[in-house]
């Protein structure tokens, strides 16, 4: 490993120079830095961050804590995070959860004890977490952001998506082409939120809530939808719509569908949620709701900057960003 010592020999400077010459100090000449980094561009040199971290110069390094990667919903997202940073000269050590509690605790540990500049935390909260992300902040001096997360917790910013607003969208669009008897599919995980909501949303449009046609199941993506649709399906009863809890769920949904020997939209129509990549390309091309990814990502990104510049400077926000009703044609035109 190249160190410090390195360079100023072949420099023939002393290491206090290199270090002053490395970090832009304007006690040095151009002339000097400029044949210093050269000679550390050649030696493949790369800072010591724990070191920095201690002497509080900071290691340009963001922690984030993930559910998962394996859907195209947090693929994004990552992809999303990885680009925001990049631009503000940032790189990312990442941990996922697969949305269990201990682990969130433990990653936020990890990350913590690796000197990262903050933590970008995206969960489905419980309030067990609470204590954690306290105990973190306060022993570690490290500001946390919560994002695309169900609950508040007091003292942190959050970044976070409009559930009920999403499921008006869903719902009025099926009301508007005549759909009354409206069925709603979803996994466990993604069930919390969104089925609270998709009940909220029908009262409001004064439609009738059956509780047989909200199947919530352990399965999850494509195969989830399909065996929670074909239940649905089994009941007999006259279904006009489903409501997917995700895009991967709708499609697994419409497939049963299909395989019943029933038509899309004209027996029953199919909103999803996401705007996942495969949505639109679907053999028959999924209506669904576009959830503003991106603008939640790039503002959490800079409240998080910010607070790791100044980390008392402003009062924690709650930032509640809504979606975008995507009609394609798995619903009916009005």
């Amino acid at each position: 490993m190249v160190t410090l010592k390195d360079i100023a020999e072949l420099a023939s400077v002393n290491v206090s120079t290199v270090s002053r010459a490395l970090n832009d100090s304007e006690e040095i000449g151009e002339e000097t830095k400029n044949t210093i980094r050269q000679i550390a561009e050649k030696l493949n040199y790369r800072p010591n961050l724990t070191a920095r971290a201690l002497v509080g110069k900071g290691t340009n390094s963001i922690g984030i804590i993930l559910p998962e990667v394996r859907s195209n919903y947090y693929a994004q997202m990552a992809n999303y995070i990885e680009s925001e940073l990049k631009r503000h000269d940032y790189s990312m050590l990442i941990g996922l959860s697969e949305f269990e509690l201990r682990n969130e605790a433990h990653y936020l540990d990890v990350l913590a004890s690796h000197m990262v500049d903050g933590i970008l935390l995206v969960s489905i909260v419980k309030p067990a977490i609470k204590e954690k992300l306290c105990k973190v902040s306060a022993s570690y001096r490290i500001p946390i952001v919560l994002m695309d997360c169900n609950r508040r917790i007091a003292g942190y910013d959050r970044f976070s998506i409009d559930e009920n607003y999403s499921l008006m969208l869903a719902i009025g669009k099926f009301k508007e082409t005549g759909m009354k008897r409206i069925g709603f599919v979803s996994d466990t995980l993604a069930g919390i939120a969104r089925s609270k909501a998709f009940i909220y949303a029908m009262k409001r449009y004064g439609l009738p809530v059956d509780e047989e046609l909200i199947r919530i199941g352990k399965e999850r993506f494509e195969y989830g939808g399909y065996l929670r649709m074909k239940e649905i399906l089994s009941l007999r009863k006259n279904v006009d719509a489903i409501f997917a809890a995700y895009d991967n769920m709708a499609i697994g949904a419409m497939k049963a569908i299909t395989d019943s020997g029933l038509r899309i939209p004209d027996d029953i129509s199919v909103i999803g949620t996401d705007n996942i990549r495969e949505s639109e390309y679907q053999f028959i091309p999924l209506t669904t709701i576009s959830r503003p990814l991106k603008e939640m990502t790039r503002l959490s990104i800079s409240r998080l900057i910010e607070r790791i510049d100044d980390p008392i400077k402003k009062d924690p926000v709650d930032i509640v960003l809504k979606g975008e009703l995507i009609v394609r044609n798995t619903t009916r035109s009005v």
